[in-house]
């Protein structure tokens, strides 16, 4: 049969079943094939709706707790970097610190031990330290004890394994001192206002704003030369019996975290602080005998 004819046939019967269709009743035969094809397809159809809704539901849930997993696992490699990088900043910062304790050793040519400081006494009458060093490591009674910056103190007792450091500013504190330009001495001594005072200096000598005080080595205990800090007060004239002198430490005492005990100070360490002042004076000298030649 050619082609056309069967599409006439098929278009004839489209058109007479949808003629019979529409004039039949409900109950016509036509209206029962569709109730049971309907009633065939709709569970199927129910069926693929309710697992394309389970699909939809089962992608999600994953697809959130793929999320809720990526930014928890982001949040802890957070936590662990920023850790990391404290941690490295600290070790940065106390390296730096330790240098500058070397630094200060190799300025005096000092040897010593180098410490912790394990805790601090809150006292303003009793202001010491403990360090993590003690006789074992050849730390004893009476040393002195420098920061980064001079002298911080000296070691009053000791175990095997640490030691007790009294500061600077302690009111029970007394160091043998020296103003380093003129060579006057006198004796350092601390204060309930943590303020140091240079007391006992001749009264003929003229003090000034911004000398710097040093050890004198005098009496024992502290090397020659180490310095200490630098006069910010004077309060009377040359002169003056009752001359009040107030020195601020070179090292400050507040934060203090690394220290080290001096157990030795070559010869040389007291002759470079010796030799910086008599250069300054070789120098003022040359400079006046130039002068007065020209004239």
């Amino acid at each position: 049969m050619r082609p056309y004819l069967v599409l006439i046939v098929l278009l004839v019967i489209s058109l007479v079943s949808v003629t019979m269709y529409a004039r039949e009743g409900s109950s016509g035969l036509l209206h029962k094939v569709q109730g049971g094809v309907s009633s065939v397809f709709t569970p199927l159809k129910l069926v693929s709706a309710t697992i394309s809704a389970a699909e939809d539901s089962t992608s999600d849930s994953i697809t959130d707790a793929t999320q809720a997993t990526t930014v928890t696992e982001l949040t802890e490699e957070n936590q662990e970097l920023r850790q990391t990088i404290a941690e490295l900043e600290e070790y940065r910062q106390e390296a730096q610190r330790l240098q500058e304790l070397m630094n200060v050793a190799d300025m005096y040519s000092m040897e010593g031990v180098t410490c912790r400081v394990l805790s601090r006494s809150t006292d303003a009458w009793n202001l010491v330290v403990t360090i993590d060093a003690g006789t074992s490591s050849g730390v004893r009674a009476g040393l002195p004890v420098i920061g980064s910056s001079g002298l911080v103190g000296q070691v009053i007792s000791a175990t095997d394994s640490t030691a007790e450091v009294r500061l600077l500013a302690d009111p029970q504190t007394g160091v043998a001192a020296m103003i380093q330009s003129s060579r006057a001495e006198g004796i350092l001594k601390g204060s309930f206002d943590g303020l140091l005072y240079l007391e006992d200096v001749s009264s003929s000598v003229d003090v000034q704003k911004g000398d710097v005080v040093i050890t004198s080595g005098l009496g024992g205990g502290y090397y020659r030369g180490i310095i200490i800090g630098t006069v910010v007060k004077v309060d009377g004239n040359a002169g003056d019996d009752d001359r009040t002198i107030i020195v601020e430490p070179n090292a400050s005492t507040g934060s203090l975290e690394e220290v080290m005990v001096v157990t030795a100070m070559n010869s040389e360490g007291a002759a470079a602080e010796s030799s910086t002042t008599s250069s300054s004076s070789s120098s003022s000298s040359s400079s006046t005998s130039s002068s007065s030649s020209s004239e």
